[in-house]
């Protein structure tokens, strides 16, 4: 039995070529579509960061503050390059809902952090040039974001 499914292995990969079927290609990489999704990530980031600032104290309101001005900076700059990839200088209506328990919130902006850098990863590894050399040093900061928002989560209890 065991030589049998052996011999199959592979089978449908070959029956595809056998029958012409052309295996699919990864989809190109869209930098509007990429520019527009960060734009939208990074203006919630910067909304939440803000609002969470708001309910701490001391040096945690310090450290949230700074990522709402680092993530309203990274939203000025990816409106100039997706202004210079399509010609489109306005800016998109986001909603950025910020849950009332600050742990909730904390909690959801870190684990956001963490996807958003997984994306700039991504994106840095399909885009050209400077588009990817900029895609790499947001996905970093965005990476030291997540670290910072997780060592405040973790000392909030």
């Amino acid at each position: 039995m065991e030589e049998i499914k052996e011999s199959l292995a592979g089978f449908d990969a070959l029956w595809q070529r056998v029958a012409g079927v052309r295996p699919a290609l990864p989809a190109a990489f869209d930098a509007e579509d990429a520019l527009l999704g960060f734009i939208q990530e990074e203006t919630c980031a910067s909304v939440r960061s803000a609002a969470l600032a708001r309910q701490f104290r001391g040096d945690a309101r310090t450290l949230l503050q700074r990522q709402a001005e680092l993530a309203r900076l990274h939203v000025r700059r990816l409106r100039a390059e997706r202004f210079i990839v399509t010609g489109l200088a306005g800016a998109d209506e986001v909603d950025c809902r910020v849950p009332a328990d600050r742990l909730a919130a904390l909690r959801g902006a870190y684990l956001r952090a963490g996807a958003l850098a997984e994306g700039y990863d991504a994106a840095a590894q399909a885009a050209d040039g400077e588009l990817a050399a900029l895609f790499a040093a947001f996905a970093a900061d965005v990476r030291t974001r997540a670290r910072e928002l997780r060592a405040l989560l973790v000392g909030s209890f």
